[in-house]
């Protein structure tokens, strides 16, 4: 069965382990005015001046995954929000980033590529990075990145996940075609 395109960004699942995914978070300071919208489920890094900024792929400095904010906003009233809103003017923003490195994350894939060099499980151990393909939604809050399917690689080459499994999801569990969901 064909799975449903519909990424989500990264979502936490479970510790490694197996232990439930607790809600642990740490608190970055995002810079007052930056530019670019992040959303709960999006890949961070740690800018040059401490604050986070939206992940590069490949970056060196991936720090966690976001899970909201809270500011001051122009008119003085403190806000909680599943997004950063674009270009807001906020000396006291400070975002919620997902850090801990046994969390468990499930996150869709762009194509087909980590399904499709083996039968499953050949892909537990596959390195790959993140991408962002799809706008995130103000609605809703949610990311739309995903595992970028053409930079799977081996376990012994670096990049921003490793495939830990294949997902349960009944309607985005089909290693063999494309949008599967994955744990990483």
């Amino acid at each position: 069965m064909a799975n449903k395109d519909a990424p989500f960004g990264f979502i936490p699942v479970r510790m490694i382990g197996g232990a439930y995914f607790s809600g642990g978070q740490s608190e970055y300071d995002i810079a007052t005015t930056y530019n670019t919208n992040i959303f709960t489920g999006d890949v961070v890094e740690l800018h040059t001046d401490g604050t986070i900024v939206i992940g590069a792929v490949g970056a060196t400095n991936l720090i966690g995954v976001f899970n909201g904010c809270f500011y001051t906003d122009s008119n003085g009233k403190p806000t909680y929000s599943r997004y950063w809103p674009a270009s807001t003017t906020s000396t006291d923003a400070k975002a919620f980033v997902i850090t801990d490195p046994n969390v468990i994350f499930e996150a869709q894939e762009d194509s087909t590529e980590i399904g499709s060099t083996a039968t499953h499980p050949a892909q537990v151990g596959q390195n790959a990075n993140h991408i962002s393909t799809h706008a995130g939604t103000t609605a809703s809050g949610r990311s739309k990145m995903e595992l970028d399917s053409s930079h799977i690689t081996t376990g012994a080459t670096a990049a921003g996940f490793q495939v830990i499994g294949k997902s349960t999801d009944p309607d985005n569990s089909d290693a063999t075609s494309a949008n599967c969901n994955w744990y990483v």
